[in-house]
């Protein structure tokens, strides 16, 4: 009975250490990949190109290799809040789609509808690509209220008054 019982016992004590030593070699990955929210202020000021539109194409597509997949949104532009939006519609180009089948979805990036309206945060990429500014949180749903009927950004705030908030965040000078 002695010897089962010390062999009982060293089993735990290793099986305590395995997992204490696991579980401080997870935690610092686990807190790098969650993503750090931002102000609209912050996002407006990272961003090059801030627009509230409606989504009015998605099309996934591999990259040039063939080893991601990546989706267009095109969205028609109702107003640009910040920089540029050309000729009233703009193109963003988000990780993760489904081509042939084959699906990939990343944690943390912004998933579009198609004729959605939506407030979006983009930035150019090397190539002069629009990209999301800030992942997920670059990306603001619009809807609206059912008893008033006014248009509101994350269910929250007055579209009328979140643009105003935001086009004077875009004059406001970086940090």
């Amino acid at each position: 009975m002695n010897t089962l019982q010390s062999l009982f016992a060293r089993t735990t004590r290793t099986l305590r250490c395995t997992l204490a030593v696991s579980a401080l070699c997870v935690l610092p990955l686990l807190t790098q990949a969650q993503e750090k929210s931002m102000t609209t202020e912050e996002l407006t000021q990272k961003a090059d190109l801030v627009v509230v539109g409606k989504v009015a194409g998605l099309k996934a597509g591999w990259n040039s290799d063939k080893s991601r997949i990546f989706t267009t949104v095109t969205l028609d532009v109702d107003q640009t809040l910040k920089g540029d939006a050309g000729a009233g519609s703009v193109m963003i180009l988000v990780p993760g789609g489904e081509v042939d089948g084959v699906g990939e979805l990343y944690s943390h990036t912004a998933q579009f509808k198609k004729d959605e309206d939506v407030v979006v945060f983009a930035k150019r990429d090397t190539q002069g690509r629009l990209r999301m500014a800030a992942g997920e949180s670059a990306k603001l749903s619009v809807g609206r209220d059912a008893a008033t009927g006014i248009s509101l950004v994350a269910g929250e705030t007055a579209l009328d008054e979140f643009t105003t908030h935001v086009r004077n965040a875009a004059r406001t000078p970086k940090k």
